[in-house]
């Protein structure tokens, strides 16, 4: 009987080995770019409101017209919410004579801008394209709308698996950066 079930459970074990362990996936840090002027010397951005299969922790690719796969051995190695609002944020630190940070703020006084950014859709697959749409305001501290702009950025997928896909999703933060960062600083946004 014991060498059944030991049987059994070397079985069970190599069965287990031979699914793998999933592979989990970091955005990339964001882009360097030149700093602008910033009306604000403080900005605080608020949680990324993100679709359901951004949300999920496995990576969610296109696989064919609207159809969504959501990996199962292909994981966010942080949460996707969590990890799009930090790379904005480090993004627009990165290009804003500003502090910039994520809620909850660190300090006693308000910000002096809130970015709120609502993601309609962020979708592609390698070899492709990263669909990456939505909306984003720009809100001073006494509540008053100081900007607010609807975006639709593509961005291209290399042929690299989810690592390319990944990349793609961090270079989309960095367009949106841009558009917010230009935004912000009072500048003509470019199409």
């Amino acid at each position: 009987m014991n060498a059944r079930l030991f049987a059994g459970a070397l079985t069970l074990s190599l069965l287990l080995a031979a699914c793998g362990a999933p592979s989990y996936y970091l955005l990339p840090p964001p882009a360097a770019a030149a700093r602008q002027a910033s009306p604000a010397g403080t900005i605080v951005v608020a949680d990324v409101a993100v679709p359901t299969y951004v949300d999920a922790v496995e990576i969610a690719s296109l696989t064919g017209p609207e159809t969504v796969d959501l990996s199962k051995k292909s994981l966010w190695a942080d949460t996707p919410r969590r990890a799009l609002t930090r790379h904005l944020a480090a993004a627009l630190d990165e290009r804003l004579a500003a502090r910039v940070g994520t809620e909850p703020w660190p300090a006693f006084d308000s910000p002096g801008l809130r970015v709120e950014v609502i993601i309609d859709r962020m979708i592609g697959a390698p070899g492709a394209s990263l669909d990456f749409t939505g909306q984003y305001a720009i809100v001073t501290a006494n509540g008053s709308l100081r900007a607010f702009d609807r975006f639709a950025l593509a961005v291209p997928v290399a042929d690299g698996g989810y690592p390319a896909l990944m990349a793609a999703h961090a270079t989309a933060m960095d367009r949106l950066a841009d558009r917010i960062a230009t935004s912000i600083s009072g500048r003509a946004l470019a199409s």
